[in-house]
């Protein structure tokens, strides 16, 4: 794709300074070494000395909370055995600085405020992949067997 734009390029700065004899020539030139139709040969030509066009920036808000803060979240909720996030969240306020406290949560005054702070719903978004991580997946282990048949008296 690269040398068919490099072919383009070259092609489009004669193509400019040319008479409509010469434009001809040019176009069925271009067609036959890259192979398009000759109304997008012509469109290419016309766009090859086009300054590109800007990217755009993102849309959308910046994140609140840093991806930095996954591990330390999971390790909140571990420690209370996985409760809800309503329960999660009320809790926060006392368990970050324990566990800070102890060392055993590594985060520094600005992410742990932000851990404080973080509301029922979106530890529930955060926690989603733990959560489905610890999912049982497969069939139950309960199976129909014949002892518990032999057990039931049936009438015949």
């Amino acid at each position: 794709m690269s040398a068919r734009k490099a072919v383009t390029k070259q092609i489009a700065l004669r193509y400019q300074r040319a008479g409509r004899k010469t434009k001809t020539a040019l176009l069925t030139e271009l067609v036959n070494l890259t192979g398009w139709h000759r109304d997008y040969a012509r469109t290419a030509l016309r766009r090859a000395l086009d300054p590109p066009s800007p990217r755009k920036a993102p849309v959308g808000r910046k994140p609140t909370y840093p991806a930095d803060l996954q591990p330390g979240l999971v390790l909140c909720w571990a420690v209370l055995r996985a409760p809800a996030s309503k329960l999660l969240a009320a809790s926060m306020g006392y368990l970050v600085p324990m566990l800070r406290a102890e060392k055993a949560l590594d985060v520094t005054e600005a992410p742990a405020a932000l851990l404080m702070r973080m509301s029922a719903s979106t530890i529930d978004r955060r926690l989603a992949g733990e959560r489905a991580r610890m999912r049982l997946r497969g069939r139950s282990p309960t199976k129909p067997g014949s002892l518990l048949k032999s057990q039931i008296p049936v009438r015949t």
